[in-house]
């Protein structure tokens, strides 16, 4: 198989795995009143060094500004976050986590998130997610200097 066919078939694959992925978070995140959406945008924001602007977390999610100030806006209606003005700049606002994000933590769903992860790459060796993960980030990355 060629580079190109590789590069199409690849191309499909992570659109197919993107829905089958979207579609197992939502339905474990039910009993949070979450959808995959947002709980990715969560995940994002908690593991910022400090609360990111609107548009670093557009960034970091890969997505823009306005679909992370309506997912946001969704997450702040179920106290998860705040969406604040940045001290140092009128124009810029940052999204603050509030202690609702604890609930992530707790036993019940520490267990139910692992559970998750290991029905989803139940298949993989781990040789294999670990080759996975690291073509994964360094895509993720390339992307997301090629998009500034």
């Amino acid at each position: 198989m060629s580079r190109t066919d590789l590069e199409s078939e690849a191309f499909g694959l992570l659109f197919v795995l993107t829905q089958h992925l979207g579609r197992r978070a939502d339905d474990a995140l039910v009993p949070f009143g979450l959808t995959s959406r947002q709980w990715l945008l969560l995940a994002v924001l908690s593991r910022s060094a400090q609360p990111p602007t609107l548009s670093e977390a557009a960034t970091a999610y890969g997505t823009s500004r306005q679909n992370v100030k309506q997912i946001a806006l969704q997450l702040a209606a179920r106290g998860y976050l705040s969406l604040e003005p940045d001290p140092a700049d009128a124009r810029a606002t940052r999204l603050v986590l509030s202690d609702a994000v604890a609930a992530f933590d707790e036993p019940t769903a520490v267990a139910a998130q692992r559970a998750l992860l290991a029905d989803v790459f139940a298949a993989l060796s781990d040789d294999e997610l670990a080759a996975l993960e690291s073509a994964a980030r360094t895509t993720v990355t390339h992307l997301a200097r090629s998009a500034s």
